[in-house]
């Protein structure tokens, strides 16, 4: 019991600067979604259901140009098939012993705030060296402490954002938003430290989501990830051949 009470207030601690970067983008959110004239039940349960990202904004804009739903509901499983590539390589990191609902929830939950703080490398509890790390498997008391807080303060900041909508200028609306992309480069910069596989995923996925954009516009971030997550498999096949080892 004591090691899941310390698990659970690890994983609030880890989702501290998750919270912090969510709170300004949600609240932007609210005002965004009554600016365009939607009803507040309707903007809160957009940030409730849907929870995530980008697709929440897009769905609102839709939502109040008059789009047919089958067109919205298209477009958003569209834009959230990147959450396909994080499952598949979040799910063979939990424990197996977490239940079917459980696991429900954690992929409800799941964002990629969420997937790169989970997968940075946990200490052993007795680690033979102070450097010593490992992937142990991820656990749900941790994960509770890390998913709640976030869906939380999603909640509450999106309803801040809608009631406080009339009083807030429309200028400060873009660099409120700019947090979230901050959150993401502090999450991402450390992983690349002291590894060259993960700089080449990176910065191939960059790279080809930067110039592929133009043509291809959202559809850009899908294409990147797979040309990420192929550079990375090369990249280990190639390194393992060589020294026998992976990064």
């Amino acid at each position: 019991m004591n090691d899941q009470k310390e698990l659970f207030r690890t994983g609030l601690k880890d989702s501290v600067a998750i919270v912090a970067g969510f709170i300004p983008a949600c609240f932007t959110f609210g005002l965004v979604g009554k600016g365009l004239g939607l009803g507040s039940l309707e903007v809160f349960l957009l940030s409730a259901l849907v929870f995530a990202g980008a697709s929440q904004f897009i769905g609102v804009k839709m939502l109040a140009a008059g789009a047919a739903a089958p067109v919205i509901l298209l477009l958003t499983l569209i834009i959230n098939l990147r959450y396909l590539f994080i499952s598949l390589s979040f799910g063979g990191q939990l424990n197996r012993n977490i239940s079917y609902l459980a696991r429900a929830w954690i992929g409800f939950s799941l964002t990629e705030e969420v997937y790169a703080v989970s997968m940075i490398p946990r200490e052993k509890e007795n680690p033979k060296s102070v450097n010593e790390k490992t992937n142990q498997p991820l656990e749900l008391p941790y994960l509770l402490g890390l998913q709640i807080p976030p869906y939380v303060a999603n909640l509450l900041a999106t309803a801040s954002g809608i009631t406080l909508a009339s009083y807030i200028p429309a200028f400060y609306l873009p660099a409120l938003n700019t947090s979230l992309y901050a959150l993401l480069i502090a999450l991402v910069v450390p992983q690349l430290k002291g590894s060259l596989r993960n700089m080449a995923i990176c910065t191939s996925a960059a790279g080809s989501s930067w110039l592929l954009h133009p043509l291809l516009g959202n559809s850009s971030i899908l294409i990147a990830m797979i040309i990420g997550m192929a550079v990375g498999t090369l990249f280990r096949v190639r390194v393992q051949a060589e020294k026998g080892v992976s990064l």
